[in-house]
């Protein structure tokens, strides 16, 4: 098979699978006898900031494995993909090659199992596979959905330490209808004498988490944020908090890793399509906010920096989101909406977003495409942000390469 029928069948599984994805990757890693069992996990859960704190470990590993005479290998197993499923997999800041995954793929697809495995669970064990030969120490590893029933949470191996960014209001069919149930859901990552750190979130929230922590005999750190004289790599305020979870994680590991090294590893995080500037001259970002509390940071964040100007936003969504209240929270600082559709059969179509944004009363304007929402706001020489599906925003920094 090639690349692209590797990726086309894979792709074309299940989203979600009949069977929790705990279980299905129990059974997928003893198929595959286990490759998982050597490698040292960072477990990170969230219901926003998971990828940047993912980001921020990474790194700082990264610049400590080079300024130490025992080197070692950093991986990286996040989702979802911007552009290249390749990014979902990655060794020191570098993506698993087209070559690799159509080996690992086909060896994938050729198992007979019991439980059906969906995308996911195959990108997770093609993960753990190329982890072992390429005789990777740490995996930095982010959720996919949820925590306890998670795909990732069914490994066989003890995490290093867990982390828990944040806790909103998301996938409430899976989850849970509060924030108790869904921290409930999220700490279920963690496991008995492993060391927890806790990001910044509701108290009702850290209540579960800590309780949770006090049950299976884990130390906890609840950690704060950042001070504004660290440089970081990613934009943003709220970054400050994903960096302390990232510091207090990193510490958790017991390494000898200086302030040096995690100063460094902050300042050369990368963490594409999250409050990216792609452009300064005239201004253009794009950041993956597809929920309410995804984009209250954005707002603040662009507020903090921008606090007497107004912004042009362009928004794509999915259906199944909660726009109104995203659409609500931008209105202070929208100068106007314009709105678009994803590629996706889950999408939102333009004009229903743009209606029901409008009836907020907040101008909105439906465009057949990106490049024409940017055309008109470019037209009016405004800043330009845009938000929403991380698919969305595959879509332009795809079209920006």
């Amino acid at each position: 098979m090639t690349y692209e029928e590797i990726v086309y069948t894979i792709d074309n599984k299940r989203r979600f699978g009949k069977a929790c994805g705990r279980d299905v990757t129990k059974e997928l890693m003893k198929a595959l006898d286990y490759p998982e069992k050597d490698l040292h996990i960072i477990h990170i859960a969230g219901t926003n900031g998971k990828g940047s704190v993912a980001a921020f470990v990474s790194s700082i590993l990264q610049a400590a494995s080079f300024a130490s005479k025992d080197h070692f290998k950093v991986g990286l197993f996040t989702s979802p993909h911007l552009i290249e499923y390749t990014e979902r997999i990655q060794i020191d800041g570098k993506q698993i090659s087209r070559e690799d995954v159509t080996r690992l793929g086909e060896r994938l697809l050729s198992l007979e199992l019991n439980l059906e495995p969906t995308m996911f669970d195959y990108w997770l064990a093609m993960a753990m596979l190329y982890f072992k030969e390429q005789n990777v120490k740490y995996v930095v590893l982010e959720t996919g959905l949820g925590g306890a029933k998670d795909s990732t949470n069914g490994l066989s191996v003890k995490p290093e330490v867990c982390a828990i960014t944040s806790i909103g209001l998301e996938h409430t069919q899976y989850l849970g209808n509060t924030l108790g149930e869904i921290a409930g859901e999220k700490a279920g990552i963690i496991k008995t004498g492993v060391p927890v750190v806790i990001g910044e979130m509701p108290d009702e929230a850290i209540e579960v988490i800590i309780n949770k922590c006090k049950e299976l005999g884990c130390q906890y750190t609840l950690a704060g944020e950042v001070s504004k004289d660290k440089k970081l790599g990613l934009f943003g305020n709220y970054q400050r908090k994903n960096a302390a979870v990232a510091i207090e994680t990193v510490k958790s590991l017991g390494l000898a890793i200086n302030n040096q090294n995690i100063d460094s590893g902050l300042a050369k995080a990368v963490w594409p399509g999250r409050m990216q500037i792609i452009s300064e001259h005239p201004f253009i970002m794009v950041d993956g906010a597809h929920n309410p509390s995804g984009v209250q940071a954005l707002y603040e964040s662009l507020r903090t920096e921008f606090p007497k100007e107004k912004i042009s936003f362009i928004m794509a969504v999915m259906a199944d989101k909660d726009y109104l209240s995203m659409a609500k929270i931008m209105a202070p600082i929208a100068q106007r909406i314009y709105t678009v559709t994803v590629e996706s059969d889950r999408a939102l179509q333009a004009k229903e977003l743009a209606d029901a944004i409008g009836e907020l009363g907040i101008d909105a304007k439906v465009c057949d495409s990106y490049q024409d929402a940017l055309n008109q706001a470019l037209s009016q020489d405004e800043k330009v942000v845009a938000f929403g599906s991380l698919y969305f925003i595959g879509e332009v920094l795809g079209m920006k390469g």
